[in-house]
């Protein structure tokens, strides 16, 4: 992409995709006591905002990827995963 071409988000957002990803990425690569990776994530990172955004914005890109994938919606997705949720919750 040249300097002239529009980018796909904003910097600001841009800048909260990362954290997000760095907060979600830290927690899977956890092999061991994936809360505390979780935690730590979550302390490094500078701006709650940017967080709760980022990892906002990363769940949406998730859920496309998925429905993507499977050739689902991304409302049959994210109904699955309530569903799953609430069972897992309450087995």
């Amino acid at each position: 992409m040249s300097v002239s071409e529009p980018s796909w988000v904003s910097e600001d957002q841009y800048r909260s995709i990362q954290a997000g990803l760095r907060v979600v990425a830290a927690w899977a690569d956890a092999e061991h006591e994936p809360e505390a990776a979780l935690d730590g994530a979550l302390r490094r990172e500078s701006d709650p905002g940017d967080v709760v955004v980022g990892l906002a914005t990363v769940s949406r890109l998730l859920a496309i990827e998925l429905a993507a994938a499977t050739g689902a919606t991304e409302g049959a997705i994210l109904a699955r995963l309530g569903a799953r949720v609430d069972r897992m919750q309450h087995s």
